[in-house]
């Protein structure tokens, strides 16, 4: 059993955040994976009250905010993870892809898990070949 809970909020700008609740749902961590705040985010944050310092305020924030998604618990950032995520192709080469995935940064990780399925309607609808995996992740094709 985990000590603490974990959420991911992702806003439309790209911004990327993070927030960690201890047992008693009190907000012990707050990190900004991705982005400055603005000082519009601040304000909100801070002058207006906002800031989630209770788990039942971030638990909220999917329903009030709708252009923000909020993931909870932690981020299931494994190479294995996203192994099974990206389609198949005989000639990727699974381990040359580890060893990019790795090099990537915790936002990296869940930028490329936020991306990837979008990426993956694209290509489907296009009818085009996916890049090798260890492609998509070396070119940063999951960042555009």
């Amino acid at each position: 059993m985990s000590l603490v809970r974990t959420y991911t909020v992702k806003m439309q700008s790209g911004d990327i955040w993070q927030f960690k609740y201890n047992l008693n749902g009190v907000l012990i961590f707050f990190n900004v994976l991705e982005g400055d705040l603005k000082p519009k985010q601040e304000k909100f944050l801070y002058l207006d009250g906002k800031f989630p310092w209770k788990e039942d305020h971030i638990k909220a924030w999917s329903n009030l905010y709708k252009t923000t998604k909020v993931e909870v618990g932690e981020p299931a950032l494994s190479f294995i993870a996203f192994w099974k995520l990206y389609p198949p192709n005989p000639l990727s080469k699974k381990k040359l892809a580890m060893e990019r995935f790795n090099k990537l940064k915790e936002v990296d990780r869940i930028k490329i898990f936020l991306k990837t399925p979008e990426f993956i309607k694209e290509k489907i609808k296009q009818n085009s070949s996916f890049p090798y995996a260890e492609v998509y992740i070396n070119q940063r094709w999951w960042d555009q």
